[in-house]
């Protein structure tokens, strides 16, 4: 699949054939998960065989039936080797009420060992698919990031990977609970009554089928509901981003009408989802109601022909209640998969989708070059975002190692986009770009990007502290380098102004600094990063001419011996860079 272009304007299809994808995120869990299924399986044999105590207490001991019956009831079910064991237990009330209590006890004990296994389980299966994810939409083009934006693409990494916690946390162990009970009942019914055991089997699939038939109608309904989820927290992440903007023109209610639009929307294709869900659970409990009443009128006859005993009826009545939770609930966990499948079909679309660079644990690297001098060459490149109007056409330079190239050109022409292509945000629709004489779409994403230091206009921050943001420029260095950093950049004496100096949160995106300010850190992450090549977007843009003359000398020493393109309106700015000039 095209890296591109995120496949995530159709219908996400899951198919059978995917959940070998989705192997690779539980294979390392496989011994966990078998743990986990066996303390199920031993937990929920031992709660199977409590209900024939009733069947003991009622035959043996209150009826006072002949406790060599049954070892005539096991012999002929090739169950003899029981015989003893049970015999002395119906023969004793006080036995039997320790014996239940013994083995509620074991099954509580159990219990905790399964809750916990299964916890770990289905956290760690959640914590590598979401890892992986992130990590994997962090290596998404630009393009798609910026077309999709960061509100969507959050909420499909969020939501869908909930759902798959879902799964693993509720649904999975609930259906394997179910089964289990379900598949003991149903065996230990066919012992106690062969004729019970068919009927009861007869009218599963009615349930099942109900079901099945509703949970395909929900599907197409789940996949609306993630859709308009998604546009929706895209819109608030887009209104709230730009609250200053809203604000300033006083548009806050017409974004409040725009949000609750795309929220009416979503509330309407749940409505359709809740009906779908409480029509298949009305039409499940009726057949489980038919199912009880056909089971007593059968019993019935079964205890007027003396096939079956008071307790026989009552420890099967005991089973099928107990069996018809089970098995409805079973009907209503195949209604909650629809919405679990299209969650894997939006993720595997976008684990499909193909990143700029492969992680480096996958060991597929383009080239790194030993000696790396610098030299950029730029032939006939032409590149455009829409087809019908070219950005870039057929630009051609050439940069030795050291030398400076300035960009200039109106808003529009394509400067930012000229750099850009040399970071492979985009790539050249014709044309190369060499450097040291590699086409740079053979060179390692990675490592050509760690060669390169920018200086942008538009300055990012994260909601960290002010010695972090600057350590960006390069992740291990020391603090000496992060304050000489600063001092190049001329922020230092600020920064030691403030209430915790270089450990000061700067606010979410820097709000707590000035635009200049702001800029200045960019520039002390360059200086901190030391690169080969460096590109300065209108680095001056937005500060006064005061400090603009500062960081003209501490601009003219980061430039030195570096490959450097200049953007720049502000020619003043770039009058004591030298070299060439490009005009766009």
């Amino acid at each position: 699949m095209s890296s591109d272009d995120l496949p995530i304007n159709r219908e996400a299809r899951f198919r059978s054939r995917d959940l070998l994808f989705f192997w690779k995120f539980v294979r390392p869990l496989w011994l966990v998960g078998l743990g986990s299924l066996l303390l199920t399986t031993l937990s929920t044999a031992l709660s199977s065989l409590l209900p024939l105590s009733v069947k003991l207490l009622i035959d043996f001991i209150i009826l006072k039936r002949p406790v060599r019956d049954i070892g005539t009831f096991l012999s002929l079910r090739h169950l003899g080797f029981l015989s003893d064991p049970l015999i002395q237990l119906a023969s004793s009330l006080n036995l039997m009420g320790l014996s239940i209590i013994v083995v509620g006890l074991l099954i509580g004990i159990i219990g905790v060992f399964e809750k916990l296994t299964t916890l770990r389980f289905q956290q760690e299966i959640t914590y590598n698919l979401q890892t992986s994810l992130f990590g994997h939409v962090l290596r998404f083009p630009l393009s798609i990031i910026k077309q999709k934006q960061v509100g969507y693409l959050m909420s499909r990494v969020s939501d869908d990977v909930s759902m798959m916690q879902y799964l693993f946390s509720s649904l999975v162990p609930q259906m394997a609970t179910s089964i289990l009970y379900a598949l003991f009942g149903c065996l230990v019914l066919f012992t106690l009554d062969r004729m019970v055991g068919i009927a009861l089997m007869l009218l599963l699939p009615a349930m099942l089928a109900i079901n099945f038939l509703f949970a395909r109608k929900l599907q197409a309904v789940s996949y609306s509901e993630m859709e308009r989820h998604a546009e929706v927290s895209q819109e608030m992440h887009e209104v709230i981003s730009g609250a200053e903007v809203l604000k300033a023109f006083t548009a806050e209610k017409k974004a409040v009408e725009k949000v609750s639009g795309k929220l009416r929307k979503l509330f309407s294709t749940r409505r359709s989802s809740a009906l779908l869900e409480s029509a298949s659970g009305s039409l499940t409990q009726l057949v489980k109601l038919a199912l009880m009443l056909e089971l007593v009128v059968l019993c019935i006859h079964r205890i007027e022909a003396g096939a079956m005993t008071i307790g026989d009826f009552t420890t099967v009545m005991a089973y099928v209640v107990y069996l018809s939770g089970r098995l409805a609930g079973i009907s209503s966990i195949v209604i909650s998969f629809p919405p679990v499948f299209v969650s894997m079909g939006r993720l595997k679309e976008m684990f499909d989708t193909l990143p700029e660079y492969e992680d480096e644990s996958e060991k597929k690297r383009g080239v790194r070059p030993a000696v790396f001098r610098g030299e950029l060459e730029y032939t006939d490149v032409s590149f455009s975002y829409r087809p019908d109007k070219p950005l870039l056409e057929s630009v051609s330079f050439r940069i030795e190692k050291g030398q400076t190239l300035i960009i200039t050109g109106e808003s529009g022409s394509g400067k930012t986009t000229l750099v850009n292509l040399l970071l492979k945000f985009h790539h050249p629709q014709a044309g190369t770009i060499l450097l040291d004489g590699i086409d740079i779409r053979e060179i390692d994403t990675v490592w050509l990007r760690e060669q390169i230091g920018v200086v942008s206009q538009d300055v990012f921050l994260f909601n960290d502290t002010v010695e972090n943001n600057i350590r960006y420029g390069k992740p291990g260095a020391r603090r000496e380098e992060v304050v000489e950093a600063a001092r190049q950049a001329h922020i230092h004496e600020h920064i030691e102004t403030l209430p915790q100096g270089y450990r000061t949160m700067v606010g979410e995106r820097g709000v707590l600094f000035s635009l200049g300010q702001r800029q200045r850190i960019s520039i002390a992450r360059a200086f901190l990063k030391n690169p080969a090549i460096l590109i300065l977007d209108e680095p001056s843009s937005s500060l006064d001419m005061e400090n603009e003359k500062k960081l003209g000398d501490s601009l003219a020493e980061l430039t030195r011996n570096r490959t450097t393109l200049i953007i720049s309106h502000r020619m003043n700015m770039v009058d004591g860079f030298g070299g060439s000039m490009l005009e766009l």
